[in-house]
Formats: structure tokens, sequence, C-alpha cells
């Protein structure tokens, strides 16, 4: 079995190398693309705008925080159930924010103390997180005028009576409904506060508390290339999809499966044949691209060799899985030209592989990339060691042997 699934890695090797355009775009046009875009945004903390989020307020304000959050368009968030979470995933380094909406909002706000909104930022990059403040100032502004209207409504018919001689029962008694009335007025009153919109910004009474995570180990904070070095090094491996599919597809319309086929191999050693080769390659293009950042653009490794290399040989392995799945299910030309290919911009899309900012968050963690970047900046930015990438190699190897699984279930050589 090992002599039959060595022979097909080397007859792979061989015919991979001929493809030599394919090389191109594997090995160099990543070290293009991250001089271009280290070049053009300069070597700065990655401008990301993923955060967590926290509503811990039950009150209807605490909602319209959350729906004008949602609706800012450089904002990105995913949920967390509690701050305490929150603090902690903000601390080991996943998220440079977190806004925290604390119980008791909606009430405080209407206060004359006023309401806060806390934002946990990550100590190692508290000066890109400055970002966050602003993008929560923009989305809450309309917020901060609507309480301000309603809350001097509100105190007006409170001091009401003791101004005019008059009480609460004498308006319920002359038919006249308070709360009614009060809602009226400051429906009517927020179309004309014009001069006061000045000092609700000024004098906000939604302010935001930064706090710095708790027990956050110091780290240095990281470059854009820390983020673009492993980014464009997994995107463009994964190009491999495409000329996997084709080879596949080229031997399965030649009648070479069947000929194949009838010699003793199994669907296995077959299959292992073709994946093998194509994860070797991935394997040395990150390598590569790692070796040409560190000499171009001093990109940093780390101090876990170990670490690093078994996460290069996880994301290949996964490369590799992915691979020959989508080679097993293509059925037709088009279909080898252009699957591997859409699969490859939308997973480096969703993921943060194009630019950390460009993430879909929660859709990104069902990727590879998500966690090969994610392990990788953890060894080589943040120092990590083995075991603070465990569950990123995990992750990679389960999507590497499920793909590789669900190939041989589903793989016909016919």
């Amino acid at each position: 079995m090992f002599r039959q699934i060595w022979a097909m890695t080397r007859k792979e090797i061989k015919l991979a190398a001929e493809y030599r355009g394919q090389w191109l775009l594997v090995f160099l046009t990543p070290i293009i693309f991250i001089a271009v875009m280290g070049a053009t945004f300069g070597n700065t903390g990655a401008p990301t705008v993923a955060i967590y989020l926290v509503n811990e307020d039950e009150g209807r304000l605490g909602r319209q925080v959350v729906n004008a959050l949602r609706d800012e368009p450089t904002l990105a968030f995913e949920m967390l159930p509690s701050r305490v979470e929150a603090d902690r995933l903000v601390g080991e380094g996943q998220r440079m924010a977190a806004v925290v909406i604390p119980a008791g909002f909606s009430q405080a706000v209407l206060t004359d103390a006023g309401g806060r909104v806390e934002v946990i930022v990550d100590p190692a990059r508290e000066q890109t997180a400055g970002i966050v403040l602003g993008q929560v100032q923009a989305a809450t502004a309309p917020l901060l005028i609507d309480a301000e209207v309603e809350r001097g409504v509100r105190n007006a018919f409170n001091t009401a009576p003791d101004a005019f001689g008059f009480t609460a029962a004498d308006l319920q008694e002359a038919g006249i409904d308070l709360p009614a009335v009060t809602k009226f007025l400051a429906a009517a009153i927020k179309g004309v506060v014009s001069s006061q919109v000045q000092d609700a910004i000024d004098n906000p009474l939604v302010r935001i508390d930064v706090q710095p995570a708790t027990d956050a180990a110091p780290r240095q904070a990281p470059t854009l290339f820390d983020y673009l070095v492993p980014g464009y090094s997994v995107f463009f491996a994964f190009f491999l999809m495409g000329l996997m599919a084709e080879t596949v597809f080229q031997e399965r319309i030649s009648g070479t499966l069947r000929r194949v086929f009838s010699l003793p191999i199994g669907r296995i050693p077959f299959l292992l044949g073709k994946l093998l080769p194509y994860s070797l390659i991935a394997m040395l293009q990150i390598v590569l691209v790692f070796a040409a950042s560190t000499l171009l653009f001093d990109y940093d490794l780390g101090e876990a060799p170990l670490a690093l290399g078994l996460l290069i040989v996880a994301t290949g392995l996964s490369v590799g899985g992915l691979g020959i799945l989508v080679s097993v299910l293509v059925r037709s030309e088009g279909q080898a030209n252009s699957i591997p290919a859409l699969l490859t911009l939308t997973m480096a899309a969703v993921s943060g592989a194009l630019f950390p900012s460009i993430q879909a968050p929660g859709l990104s963690q069902l990727t590879p990339h998500y966690w090969a970047i994610q392990g990788f900046l953890n060894v080589t930015a943040l120092h990590g060691d083995l075991s603070s990438i465990l569950p990123n190699l995990s992750a990679l190897l389960a999507i590497a042997f499920g793909a590789f699984g669900v190939a041989v279930w589903r793989f016909k050589h016919a």
C-alpha cells in the first residue's frame, strides 16, 4: 500500500511540475500582494473592526444600541452572553475590542448621571482600538439626541406639579393621560432639537468607558504584515484545488482512472496518492513565502519552530483534503474550472485572508483559512507556543480528514 501511495505521489509531482504557470500564481503572487498591500497601508496594526458585543440590558435603549451598531457599516460584531467571556477573549487577542451594554443601561440614560457603554480593549492594540471608539460614538449619536429629548421632557413633567401647584392626580381627574402626553411631546420635540444636537454630542449621555482587559499578558501589537503574510500564503495555496480538480477530471474522461483501477489498487491509496503531493506543494509554498517575507519585510517567525512546522503541515493537509474532495465531486469541465476558484475566493473573503478587516464573524470559523491564519498569528506575532495553537491544529486536521473521508465515500472512477 505504501509503495502504491509513493508511486502515485511521485507521478503527480512530475505532472504538476509541467504546469509552470500555476507556480507563478502559487509562489510568486503572494509575495507581490503582500508587498503591494503593505506599501499601500503601511506596516501598522491591522485596522480590523470585528468586535464582540454583550448586551446585559433588558430595556429598550439597550436594544436600540445593538441595532445602531448592527446598522453601522464599518462594524462587524459577534454577540457573546457575558462580559466575563468578552473580557477573556479580548485579553487573549481574539478581537481588538468588545462593546458591553451593562444591565440597567436604559434606566441610567434617563437620569442626570446618564448611562455608560463600556469598550474593553486589547492593551496590545489600544491605539488601533481607538477606531472602535469612534465607530461606537458615530453609531450611537442618534440615540444620544433621542435620549436627551426624552429625558428633558420627562424631567419637565416631573417638576411641573411643584412649579405650578398641582399633582399628577389632578391631571388624571381632568382626563389628561400624562404618559401619553409625555410620549407625544417627546416625539414632536425630537424634530426641532437642532439647537440641542451639539450639546448632546459635546456632553453625551452615553459615554464610552475604556477599560483594559484584565489578566491580559503584555504583547507587542501585531503589524499589518503579521496578518498579510499568513493570509496571502493560505489564500493562494488553496488555488491548488483547481489544479487537482483539473487533473482528476482529465484522467476521468480519458479513461485513465478505469485503467488504473484495473490494477490491484484501492480507493484510499489512490486518493492519498493524489492528496499528498499537493499537500506537500502547499507546505513548500508557505515555507517559501514565509522565508521570503522574513528577508524582505522583516517578518518575525516567532520562537516556537515546532508549533510553526506543525501548523504548516496541518494547513497543507487541509489544502489537499479539500482539494481531493472538490476533485471527486466535480463532474464536468466547467465545474472543474469554476468551482475550485469560486470556493477559494469565497473562503478567503469570509475568513479575513484578503484583509484582516474583511471577514464574516461566525462564517469565518468554518474555513481552514481562519484557523490557519489565527494559528500563525499566535505563533509569530504573539510568540505563542504549541499549547496556544492546539485548537487551530485540531480544526485544520478535522477539516483535512473529514474532507478526505467524504471524498473516499463519494469517489467513483467511472
